[in-house]
């Protein structure tokens, strides 16, 4: 039981953080700049391997897209991808309005008279960038999609699952060690100071935020019946549960299943929605990323993006979400580039997100499970408009 518990990552980048905000004082700045150099070692080393996932896990996803299937689940698509992208746009009015009055009063940590730097440099080769990559998948796995090949699927397949393995087996346990490096860079420097003060109410914002869309989506789904939404949110409730404890909207898929089953009473219906949301419709990271992306920014002194870099950080995160299914962590991981290219994100505001969404992830994947649930009702209420309309 200990062993699982301390095995759990949210549980591990806690420890991670006490552990820096504890030990850095008590740490001669060489020790600081080892770490420092390891954390340095491993950005690059997923710098350099996320466009490879980018590639082969957009290219599976859409090459197992049947001919037949092809109108259902383009249409399931476009939606998804829409609601993805309004999130976007919502949670950023949300945070432009929640953040602006701390942007103009100057609230931000103290720039540091101290820098520390790693013990070396690392710097391996960019063979090809993170756009590039995913607009290349998106073009291999339509066209497998349209005329399968079965070298092509082979190949694919064998690179999504050798850039799974790593992930998971050598990337994902070292994600402590990654954070940690960078939390003790901006302990030492002094740049941790007056952040939990400044950012308590835009965090309440924002999860208040979270739940509340949710509450619209429950009463949208049930035709604001108050008895319907009720009985709705009791089946979703066991999944949400779940997604909170677990971190994993996987591990509630099979009660995720269950409850649209009862909520749609349309098991072929369920069974085909829920599992193309599972890894690509989050409604939860979606809202809260966002917003704490704008809060790094002015922590670390850098003024709110302009509607445009947003808008079109915005549609990129949204594409990359079609990436980071399976991965865990992989909705952060992924917008790690798009963070850099168009919110001029750096190594150690990288880290600071990263840990940041460690610890609100229960709250985003509850959230996720929460939203899909609602998602495939309103989904099947499309549908049969829709249907009605074309006969």
């Amino acid at each position: 039981m200990l062993k699982r518990f301390i095995s759990n990552s949210l549980v591990q980048l806690l420890i991670v953080i006490v552990a820096a905000a504890t030990c850095y004082t008590r740490l001669p700045q060489d020790v600081v700049r080892f770490f420092l150099t390891i954390s340095v070692f491993l950005r690059e080393t997923l710098v350099f391997v996320l466009p490879f996932l980018l590639f082969s896990f957009v290219a599976v996803a859409l090459s197992a897209i049947p001919k037949e299937g092809m109108t259902f689940v383009f249409g399931l698509l476009a939606l998804i991808f829409s609601s993805n992208l309004f999130n976007i746009m919502l949670s950023g009015c949300i945070g432009f309005c929640t953040l602006s009055g701390i942007q103009q009063q100057g609230h931000a940590i103290p720039t540091s008279s101290v820098s520390i730097a790693p013990l070396l440099e690392w710097h391996l080769p960019h063979l090809i960038g993170t756009m590039p990559s995913l607009i290349i998948g998106v073009i291999v796995g339509i066209a497998n999609a349209l005329h399968p090949n079965k070298y092509v699927s082979a190949t694919i397949h064998f690179m999504r699952n050798s850039v799974m393995a790593f992930m998971k087996r050598c990337f994902i346990p070292l994600l402590p060690a990654f954070v940690g490096g960078f939390l003790l860079k901006l302990f030492s420097e002094g740049r941790m100071v007056d952040f939990v003060e400044t950012n308590t109410w835009p965090c309440f914002v924002m999860c208040g935020a979270l739940w509340l869309y949710l509450t619209l989506w429950l009463l949208s789904a049930a035709s604001f019946d108050i008895k319907r939404a009720m009985e709705i949110f009791k089946t979703t409730f066991p999944a949400i549960v779940t997604a909170f404890s677990t971190m994993s909207s996987a591990a509630a898929l099979p009660l995720s299943l269950e409850a649209a089953r009862k909520n749609t009473q349309d098991k072929v219906l369920a069974d085909a929605v829920m599992p193309l949301t599972l890894n690509f419709h989050m409604v939860g990271d979606t809202i809260l990323v966002p917003i704490m992306a704008m809060m790094v920014l002015l922590v670390f002194h850098h003024p709110l993006p302009t509607v445009s870099a947003f808008f079109l950080f915005g549609v990129f995160f949204v594409l990359n979400k079609f990436a980071g299914g399976g991965v865990p962590s992989g909705t952060i991981i992924v917008t790690v580039p798009v963070m850099e290219k168009y919110l001029g994100f750096d190594d150690t505001m990288t880290a600071f997100i990263i840990a940041l969404y460690g610890v609100i992830d229960p709250i985003a994947t509850s959230g996720n499970v929460a939203a899909n649930n609602f998602f495939v009702i309103l989904f099947q209420r499309i549908r049969e408009l829709f249907q009605r309309r074309t006969l």
